[in-house]
């Protein structure tokens, strides 16, 4: 049975788009084969919609995600495959490297470095969408994911995952480069809805009864020392890139709070 690769699109350049279906065209064939699923991401319905539909869509038992701006190494879906080995309670995920020589491409891989390496310090729990696999059956019994979310909805998913007692684990070989484009504006941007997506995920958290995310000073003495060890530029942007990220989580917050004090 195919394993088919869900790809949520967002009106990327499509010299991008074919630059994944090339890469993806390339894939050493799980068993089974595979297909490529390609959804369109509007800003009207948001990335998990659109992964949703394509899971949906799709058939087999092991479904993988990457995005539009993505290149996956030519033995990435094979490697995804082989690590999952028909497990139903085990996800997968892979390694997701830097794909652009650019000040904010590094300053962003960094930030994403250190995310993952702190939240699967003790044991694999997240893996962002871009490098993900996992089993059809779990993945719609935990209900997908989330509509509401347009940021930090693969730490939701993840987090729910975990909670619904199935697991994760890495496959290093599993490599996919991330090649996404940015200046000023929307490097803050990106980091403006990473924080509005933290807080929307603490709310979801809290919501279903598990126990909101702590924010933990530990991370950011970390994040900072690596950065600082790079260069006092890609210091300065991931200065710039957590700033934005606490405004975009205090807007989420007071905007949520908003709605409740009007009720």
């Amino acid at each position: 049975m195919s394993c088919p690769v869900v790809v949520a699109t967002s009106g990327r350049r499509q010299t991008q788009l074919a630059t994944l279906r090339r890469a993806l065209d390339a894939q050493v064939e799980p068993p089974g084969g595979f297909e490529v699923i390609v959804v369109q991401d509007s800003e009207l319905r948001g990335p998990s919609v659109a992964r949703n539909e394509g899971v949906a869509r799709a058939g087999g038992e092991l479904v993988a995600f990457t995005d539009d701006d993505c290149e996956p190494d030519a033995g990435w879906l094979r490697a995804l495959h082989a690590r999952w080995a028909g497990r139903a309670d085990v996800g997968v995920g892979g390694t997701v490297c830097n794909g652009l020589q650019d000040r904010f491409a590094d300053a962003s891989q960094l930030v994403h470095d250190c995310s993952h390496a702190w939240a699967n310090r003790t044991a694999p729990r997240f893996f962002s969408s871009n490098n993900l696999a996992l089993p059809r059956a779990a993945l719609l019994a935990v209900g997908g994911f989330d509509e509401r979310l347009r940021f930090a909805e693969d730490r939701e998913l993840c987090d729910r995952w975990i909670a619904a007692g199935l697991s994760f684990e890495h496959e290093p070989a599993a490599v996919v480069c991330h090649a996404h484009r940015m200046r000023v504006r929307g490097f803050l941007a990106q980091h403006v809805g990473y924080g509005n997506g933290a807080w929307r995920f603490r709310a979801a958290q809290a919501a279903s009864g598990r126990t909101p995310a702590p924010i933990e000073p530990a991370f950011y003495d970390r994040l900072f020392r690596d950065a600082a060890r790079r260069s006092a530029g890609t210091a300065a942007l991931v200065v710039a890139a957590q700033l934005a990220n606490a405004a975009g989580f205090a807007s989420a917050a007071l905007a949520d709070r908003g709605r409740l004090t009007r009720r």
